[in-house]
């Protein structure tokens, strides 16, 4: 690779290269690679400054093509195969605890932590229906693998499935972005739900009402890119009687985070902190560190042979090398072609569909699921 990024040397490799199955050809993931890219100065000039007049205050950005400049070079499956999955070990550490309550801590830290990797100034690519993206991470206990597919285009909903057979951990869920322009800052509201698993304890489910927390990103256009999670996240386990409410909020330039769990209705732990540095948690004998923003390097993830019909590092393979390069004349092109190819599907009906090829719609709970046993991990 010989973008201006690696260059740099600003390129942190948290990805591996992997092959589409027709041509051999590699294939590459940027998402969690660090790239200047990410902070990399929007033009008002030209193309941009159409693209901005043409917006209305509050206009929802998921219906409308994006100029490359205000994309990242890699799609929302991508982005949620990172956010998932790099720090799913900690799950398996939740699943080694006795004790429900600390069970349900330790899930908390998985899903605070894994907002660290989740860092977003530019929008991914909102993927085509049907398209997949698959990968892995290696353990002491066995592979953990992820499997997301697009279910939906409009609206946007992508859902995923994470698993480590050995353990017997699972989760799944369903991410959508609705994403709302206000001159210079954007808002994302997120709806969909995670529901984590643990086989060993008899089942045991924690569901999170929603799969991340709202966000809002500042100076889009103008000034250094800020962006803060917001609102109030709840879990619950009905199996032990456990629940847990996590709140997002800012002071200064520091994220937020505070919250506590309950067992039976009576509170058993608190924890507060700051994303940016560390978060800490109570319990009846002292003060905790739950987890620190100088936290252990997540394994790398590795990329499978891409074997399904619109693999997103195929479908978006031409629009993220020109971004990468820094060649957004050619990178919208490549674009225009990709969401020419998703209008013509649209109109043959293929956004109507209730079942694809790993979830299917579940009418009676009213969101999609996962096909058990319809990924099989190459």
């Amino acid at each position: 690779m010989t973008d201006q990024a690696s260059e740099n040397g600003h390129i942190e490799e948290l990805k591996k290269t992997g092959q589409d199955k027709d041509s051999g050809q590699e294939l590459k993931s940027y998402a969690g690679v660090t790239g200047e890219w990410e902070t990399r100065q929007i033009s008002i000039m030209g193309v941009v400054k159409r693209f901005i007049s043409q917006l209305s205050y509050g206009q929802d950005l998921t219906k409308i093509a994006m100029p490359s400049e205000f994309l990242n070079p890699y799609s929302v499956l991508e982005f949620v195969s990172l956010r998932y999955l790099t720090r799913f070990p900690i799950l398996l550490e939740a699943n080694a605890h006795t004790e429900p309550h600390y069970r349900m801590l330790h899930v908390i830290r998985w899903f605070l932590t894994s907002l660290v990797e989740a860092k977003m100034y530019k929008k991914p690519y909102n993927p085509v229906v049907c398209e997949t993206h698959s990968c892995f991470i290696e353990n002491n206990g066995g592979n953990t693998h992820f499997i997301g597919e697009q279910v939906s285009h409009h609206p946007p909903v992508t859902a995923l499935h994470v698993r480590n057979e050995d353990s017997g951990v699972s989760l799944q869920g369903t991410i959508s972005f609705g994403v709302k322009f206000w001159l210079n800052s954007v808002t994302v509201n997120t709806t969909g739900y995670i529901n984590v698993n643990m086989a060993k304890h008899g089942d045991e489910e924690y569901a999170f009402q929603k799969a991340l927390p709202d966000l809002h990103l500042k100076n889009v256009v103008f000034g250094t890119r800020r962006m803060r999670w917001q609102n109030t996240i709840k879990v619950v386990c009905k199996k032990t009687n456990c629940e847990a409410e996590i709140t997002f909020d800012q002071s200064g330039n520091d994220e937020i985070v505070s919250g506590s769990i309950t067992r039976e209705g009576e509170e058993v732990l608190t924890f507060d902190g700051s994303l940016d540095s560390e978060v800490c948690y109570q319990d009846e004998d002292d003060e905790h560190v739950l987890f620190s923003s100088e936290q252990v390097a997540p394994p790398p993830i590795h990329i499978p042979p891409q074997t399904d019909q619109y693999p997103s590092l195929k479908v978006w393979k031409e629009v993220s090398k020109h971004i990468v390069e820094n060649n957004m004349t050619e990178a919208d092109k490549a674009k225009t072609v990709v969401e020419e190819e998703q209008r013509v599907r649209t109109r043959a009906g293929e956004d109507e569909k209730k079942e694809r090829k790993y979830f299917i719609f579940n009418e009676e709970q009213g969101r999609w699921v996962y096909k058990e046993g319809s990924y099989i991990p190459s």
